[in-house]
C-alpha cells in the first residue's frame, strides 16, 4: 500500500512538473511582449488593458490613436536586436502582482519602463506600464485619452 501511494504521488508530481514549468514568470511575459511586432494587441495583456487598446483603436477609426509612439522603448524604434541591449529586473509583490523594470544596458535609468503585472486566468499578464525617467507617462492614462 505504501509503495502504491508513493508511486501515485511520484506520478502526480511528475505530471504537474511540466504544467508548473509551462507558466512563464513576469520577466518572460515582458520579454515576449518585446518580441511582438506591434504592441497594440497581445495575448500577454490583461482583458482590461487589451480593452483600452481596442477602444482607442475604435475611436481613432483608422487614424493614429492616443498612443502615438511605441511605449516599449519610450518612443525609440524597436529593432530585431533591441532586446539584447535591454536589462529586465523583476520584483514580485505578493503571489499575484509583480513589476518588471526594463532599461538599456549601461543606461542611466532615464528611459526606464516599468511594467505592472497581475495574475489573470492563472497566468501573468501586463496590466499597465509607465516611464520613470525623463519622459514620464502611464500607458492606461494615454489610452483613456487623459492628459499625461
Amino acid at each position: 500500500m505504501m509503495k502504491q501511494t508513493l508511486l501515485a504521488l511520484g506520478v502526480l508530481a511528475f505530471g504537474l512538473g511540466p504544467a508548473l514549468a509551462a507558466d512563464p514568470g513576469p520577466e518572460a511575459v515582458v520579454k515576449k511582449l518585446y518580441a511582438e511586432p506591434r504592441p497594440n494587441h497581445s495575448a500577454v495583456y490583461t482583458k482590461r488593458l487589451q480593452g483600452l487598446f481596442d477602444a482607442d483603436a475604435k475611436q481613432a477609426n483608422g487614424a493614429t490613436g492616443s498612443l502615438d509612439f511605441d511605449y516599449r522603448l519610450n518612443g525609440e524604434p524597436l529593432k530585431p536586436d533591441t532586446v539584447k541591449a535591454l536589462t529586465f529586473k523583476e520584483a514580485t509583490e505578493g503571489k499575484d502582482q509583480a513589476k518588471v523594470t526594463v532599461e538599456r544596458k549601461g543606461g542611466d535609468g532615464s528611459k526606464s519602463i516599468v511594467f505592472d503585472l497581475v495574475r489573470e486566468d492563472g497566468a501573468w499578464r501586463v496590466s499597465d506600464a509607465h516611464a520613470i525617467g525623463d519622459r514620464k507617462w502611464q500607458l492606461t492614462t494615454i489610452l483613456k485619452g487623459e492628459a499625461q
